[in-house]
């Protein structure tokens, strides 16, 4: 009997081809990844003890809502991925400040609340205009609205430094200048203006660009050449009315009772559409800076978003400048997500009656760890250490038949057997609660 015939019809199903993510775009999970995983959390458990709300914004806005944000500025307007949708040109957030401001005029928040402290993060991406190439960054803000004073715009800087300094970074810098009002800065730069006019050949042609618009913009570039000539411009602090010059007299000294060191840069300058205080926070180190965030009062900018006329003061950052700096300073993070109990079930009858003890416990707000998997009691154990839970509760096949559970003192290895109505009690007592 010869060799069966190979079946010449059958088609070979190629294996399926690896998706991978598009390159300058990023993952971000935390379960694996502590640094992140730190970052948010901490992030938001600041917020929470500042009184700040969070708030959630779509990924894609329709492009009027940009093209009034960014003025004509066609580099940023170039660099926004779009697309067109449901008969409208739609684009993707490149900063998440737009949208947030969209949200408080559009909610019409002003009618509900005085005054409204918000806590926002998100992924924001972009396409450079020239090369095509797409950019992601994970950003996150503070943002105030309504009456306040120079108290809560101190408090802004104040969560924000305390959210940086919680990492241990050496080298951050606050940088705070005034720009005075719309009004100050229309006399400013005209002055300004006179003083560049004969230098123009000597800046570079960005900066010459901003002879023809926001003057103030010549301050932002990085050119050595350009910074060494306006580094002998006039002073913007001395053409500040008087009401300004008091309230940035108010806003050190609020930040001098934070116990919050600053730097006064008298020719630092926030991006267009801010006044007033303008602030930065950098990382400077061996000679490389590193641009956290800025902030400022923005209120014209509200009013080119949405044609509201309200008061705010916020500052926007960026997450992974803050991961870059500590990976260059190589800072070790432990692993924050804590546990009051850790549970460790062994066999299919204590993972059922484990699966009980879980819902009993979180009604009583006890916070658990759970693994229903089949991990041996030594490896359960060990994650209950990584997850610094101080109470174990061990149920074996018997213990699920005699309705016990084991309690075990993680630091300290002792253990006794509790019966099962009375450990909830029990660990709350373990607890203090």
């Amino acid at each position: 009997m010869g060799r069966p015939k190979k079946n010449l019809t059958a088609t070979v199903t190629a294996a399926p081809k690896k998706i991978q993510s598009i390159d300058g775009l990023f993952d971000i999970a935390t379960e694996t990844d502590i640094v992140w995983d730190a970052a948010l959390r901490r992030l938001y458990k600041m917020s929470r003890v500042y009184g700040f709300n969070r708030v959630e914004t779509p990924l894609a806005e329709d492009m009027h809502l940009y093209a009034n944000y960014y003025g004509g500025n066609k580099n940023k307007l170039n660099s926004i991925l779009s697309f067109l949708a449901a008969g409208k040109q739609v684009g993707v957030r490149p900063s998440l400040l737009p949208s947030v401001l969209r949200a408080y005029a559009q909610g019409k928040i002003y009618e509900k609340m005085p005054t409204s402290k918000w806590v926002y993060q998100g992924m924001v991406t972009h396409q450079h205009p020239e090369t095509l190439k797409l950019s992601q960054d994970l950003e996150f803000g503070f943002e105030v609205f309504g009456t306040f004073n120079h108290l809560t715009e101190a408090q802004v800087i104040g969560v924000v430094w305390e959210y940086l300094q919680s990492f241990g970074l050496e080298g951050l810098v606050l940088e705070i200048n005034n720009i005075g009002t719309p009004e100050c800065q229309a006399t400013y730069q005209e002055t300004l203006q006179d003083f560049l006019s004969g230098k123009k050949y000597q800046l570079c042609d960005n900066c010459n660009e901003h002879l023809q618009g926001r003057v103030l913009n010549v301050f932002r570039c990085d050119n050595l050449d350009c910074q060494t000539i306006v580094s002998e411009a006039p002073a913007i602090l001395d053409f500040l009315d008087e009401a300004s010059h008091k309230h940035f007299t108010n806003i050190l000294e609020a930040l001098d009772e934070l116990l919050i060191p600053y730097q006064l840069s008298p020719t630092y300058v926030a991006p267009d559409g801010h006044s007033k205080t303008n602030v930065a926070i950098k990382f400077k180190h061996k000679g490389q800076t590193i641009t956290i965030g800025e902030g400022g009062y923005h209120d014209s900018l509200l009013q080119s978003v949405c044609g509201k006329n309200f008061c705010c003061f916020g500052f926007t950052g960026s997450l992974k400048a803050v991961r870059q700096v500590l990976e260059m300073l190589k800072v070790e993070i432990g692993h924050e997500q804590k546990s009051d109990v850790f549970l460790v079930p062994l066999g299919e009858l204590a993972s059922k009656k484990s699966l009980r003890l879980f819902r009993d416990l979180t009604v009583e707000k006890v916070s658990v760890y759970d693994h229903f998997g089949n991990l041996g009691v030594k490896n359960q154990l060990k994650q209950a250490e990584m997850f610094k839970a101080p109470i174990a509760l061990i149920i074996g096949q018997k213990e699920a038949m005699d309705e016990m559970v084991i309690l075990r003192d993680v630091k300290s290895g002792m253990q006794e057997i509790i019966s099962y109505d009375k450990i909830v009690e029990e660990v709350k007592k373990r607890l203090g609660r």
